[in-house]
């Protein structure tokens, strides 16, 4: 019995350690795991920062230096104008000639499909930029309202469609607006860009940081600024994340999408960003979609780590916290035990008896149900003491307390030792008498059978039989005190009525069963 209650104490500890163990490590993984996420957006938006950073600088650098660029762009444009006046044959123009003349910019001849008809720069000859439906707000849009004004316009930082090169282009149409005249500027060896090259910095960002794949400057046309593809030509947005960079360019809001790359997960991030210099009017080519691709196999490297950390420290954890426990219980167990239990058979003693009766009276009447106590003495016991020792005693007392709680089988029942030979047993929620003359016919039964100690049937030879006094409440009484006294009666009247017999209390007289 003490065994059990051990286990039970080391149980209930242990298990409430672990508990607690688990909700505190669980709390700090759980901290741990915000922190390495928090810390990774920070980085994240501080590398997003150091980007549109370098992209302002170097717009705003070029555009400082831009005016002397754009006063060519325009004087060269209307000496191009003049020929045209001169010989409007535009086939028959020697376009590598007048490269020469024009301090190494390359002409194009765009017409009204939004072709390139001719050029210096053989490689764009018939470009069309219509491919993108000339909806409103795209670029054949604007090169079509381009060609109806009479304007000069010269554009920012831009690439080179077949090349992805860095250039300048300007626009002027021809007086009968059949052409546009196109001038292309290479800004690779200009050195203010060269000062402010935010294609290094993009580069030096995806070297120091590991979760960032690629970082790449696009304009509002989907192609990017200084990066080319595999075919060559201007790196384009990838099919499936434009609905999403055309919604950052829209909405002019950092948008993203998960996707693969190279068979690993990854996110796409469209940084939207304008320049902004002197409150000029905003241009075409002064728009920008910065796409960063972040891989999260870092972040999920930690946190996997985080996770062994977690259930190593969390298994230690447990195992002191056990071990602590099953320490604490053997300072503690005994005398938690011995304070509710009878140290020679186990059973509960009479302290614990009394607290139990008292509570299962009160809990019983807020049931409606019955409370039976049964009060067991047994005859002749002093015998056993005085011809066997007081040792066996003890084993015979060790005995008959085993088949006492064998024979009470019902649910809930308490046994406990008042003390000496006296033996006790509580019956919970019961709903007749005859559960009580049942239980104390049982345990007669199994007090009967033989029990041998030191050789000797103690039963037979010295004639150990046992007296039962029973009691109900509230049927017989309201509380514990006058319970146990009608229980009491019951017994006082099986010993005078015979042995190995219990009486079942009736009124002022009890009833012999």
């Amino acid at each position: 019995m003490q065994f059990s209650f051990n286990a039970k104490l080391m149980t209930i500890m242990g298990v409430f350690t672990i508990l607690l163990t688990f909700s505190v490590s669980l709390v700090n993984q759980h901290r741990l795991k915000d922190n390495l996420i928090a810390g990774y957006k920070r980085e994240s938006a501080l590398v997003e920062d150091t980007v549109v950073t370098a992209v302002s600088a170097a717009d705003k650098a070029f555009l400082i230096s831009d005016r002397d660029i754009e006063n060519k762009m325009r004087a060269y444009s209307h000496r191009l104008l003049q020929k045209y006046y001169e010989n409007p044959d535009v086939a028959s123009w020697d376009y590598q000639a007048l490269k020469g003349q024009l301090d190494g910019m390359d002409i194009y001849i765009i017409d009204d499909t939004m072709t390139v008809r001719h050029s210096s720069f053989p490689l764009d000859v018939g470009l069309s930029f219509a491919d993108d439906g000339g909806a409103e707000g795209s670029f054949s849009h604007l090169l079509k309202e381009r060609l109806k004004e009479n304007t000069f316009v010269a554009d920012g930082l831009d690439q080179e469609t077949n090349t992805g090169k860095i250039r300048k282009y300007s626009y002027i149409p021809t007086p009968d607006h059949k052409y546009l005249i196109e001038l292309g500027l290479y800004l690779d060896n200009n050195p203010i860009f060269q000062s402010f090259n935010f294609l290094e910095i993009s580069n030096s960002l995806i070297e120091k940081y590991s979760y960032i794949n690629d970082i790449t400057v696009f304009t509002t046309t989907g192609k990017s600024i200084g990066k080319t593809g595999a075919d060559g030509k201007s790196l384009v947005v990838a099919k499936q994340n434009m609905p999403v960079f055309s919604q950052a360019y829209a909405n002019s809001t950092v948008q993203e999408i998960a996707s693969e790359r190279d068979g690993l997960p990854v996110t796409y991030r469209y940084v939207p960003y304008t320049i902004q210099v002197d409150n000029a009017i905003t241009r075409f080519t002064d728009q920008r979609i910065i796409e960063i691709i972040y891989n999260e196999q870092e972040l999920q490297t930690k946190l996997q780590q985080n996770r062994h950390v977690f259930l190593l420290q969390l298994l230690a954890t447990i195992a002191i916290a056990l071990i602590i426990s099953y320490i604490i219980t053997r300072l503690v167990a005994k005398p938690m035990y011995l304070a509710s239990h009878d140290l020679l058979t186990g059973l509960f003693n009479r302290a614990a008896f009394e607290n139990s009766l008292i509570s299962s009276i009160e809990k019983n009447k807020k049931k409606q149900s019955n409370t039976a106590l049964l009060l067991i003495d047994l005859d002749n016991f002093k015998m056993v003491n005085d011809r066997l020792g007081h040792d066996a005693g003890d084993s015979f007392l060790q005995e008959i307390s085993k088949r006492i709680r064998s024979a009470v089988t019902y649910p809930d029942a308490i046994t406990a030792r008042l003390g000496g030979d006296e033996f006790a047993v509580i019956l919970n929620h019961i709903d007749d008498r005859q559960i009580a003359l049942e239980a104390a016919s049982y345990i007669i039964h199994e007090l009967k059978r033989p029990i041998e100690i030191k050789g000797i049937n103690v039963v037979n030879d010295f004639r150990t039989t046992v007296s039962i006094g029973i009691a109900l409440a509230p049927e017989h009484a309201q509380d514990s005190d006058e319970l146990y006294a009608c229980a009491d009666q019951a017994l006082y009247h099986s010993k005078r009525s015979g042995k190995n017999t219990f009486s079942f209390y009736d009124g002022k007289q009890p009833a012999l069963a």
